[in-house]
């Protein structure tokens, strides 16, 4: 099972950058449960409410102040962007089903972490 999230994925390439060889093997080996346990609010959510929630991001055009190189004020258009929230029906039985997948898959997954872990700290045992 694979889910994207490229925001997320995003904030933690940020923080592994800094992160030593230990720290960033650890947070590769819990990354599957992280995202098992993202899928499983979700669907908790999406139970809850009776729908999804789709999410999308929107460009539109802001009119800012620029100055040209004799300090003289225009208007100049930027781009900025949004997120808009959308409903989106969804079968409640199916997203139980899911639910239900998702909590089966996730003791595996964090036996997994934990092995992958034990082999992370053999890799690069800790220093200090």
């Amino acid at each position: 099972m694979h889910f994207a999230y490229p925001i997320t994925l995003f904030g933690l390439t940020l923080l592994t950058a800094c992160a030593t060889p230990l720290e960033r093997c650890i947070s590769t080996a819990q990354s599957e449960v992280a995202t098992l346990r993202r899928a499983i609010t979700t669907a908790e959510g999406n139970i809850t409410r009776g729908y999804a929630i789709h999410r999308s991001s929107e460009s539109y055009t802001y009119y800012d102040t620029c100055y040209d190189k004799k300090d003289r004020a225009y208007s100049c258009p930027e781009t900025r962007y949004r997120t808009v929230e959308t409903p989106v029906e969804l079968d409640v039985a199916q997203q139980r089903q899911h639910l239900k997948a998702l909590r089966r898959d996730l003791p595996a997954a964090k036996d997994r972490a934990r092995a992958h872990a034990q082999h992370c700290t053999a890799l690069h045992p800790p220093t200090g």
